[in-house]
């Protein structure tokens, strides 16, 4: 698994804001094998740029953002269709690296965040990022920032 993520395709269900699209690749014995690699979805990526926004340039809560979110549901369409935003699910986007271009693996072990160093990524930009590292890292939480979401 380490190196079909280490080679950009992804594993799983594709995070908010994009989607997954099926492509054959051969591999070097010369079989097809079908990988999914990761296209932006046109109305959930607005969405996911958007959240990354008021986080980053604004400075909103995670919270303060889902309100803001639940205030349009047919703009911002949540993640759980028929569902609610939660401070949880933004928290949840702020934090998957996925959104600036790399694919990662194992970022939990036994349902318990990994540290960074023991995270299987891919190299940068192997599809198409929704926000750039600078506004990824200017979105993520600081010391003494909000408690994490329940």
């Amino acid at each position: 698994m380490a190196d079909v993520v280490r080679a950009g395709y992804q594993l799983g269900p594709p995070p908010y804001g994009y989607r997954a699209l099926r492509i054959r690749v051969i591999e070097p014995a010369g079989r097809g094998q079908l990988r999914a690699v990761l296209v932006p979805d046109w109305q959930t990526a607005a969405v996911v740029k958007q959240i990354f926004s008021w986080r980053a340039d604004d400075g909103l809560t995670f919270a303060a953002i889902a309100v803001r979110l639940n205030g349009d549901p047919r703009q911002y369409p949540p993640p759980v269709p028929g569902g609610q935003w939660t401070a949880k699910a933004v928290q949840r986007i702020v934090a998957n690296v996925k959104y600036t271009g790399r694919q990662v693996w194992a970022r939990t072990v036994a349902g318990r965040p990994a540290p960074v160093e023991q995270w299987v990524t891919s190299a940068p930009k192997v599809h198409e990022p929704l926000v750039d590292e600078h506004v990824f890292q200017r979105a993520q939480p600081r010391t003494g920032d909000e408690p994490r979401c329940a």
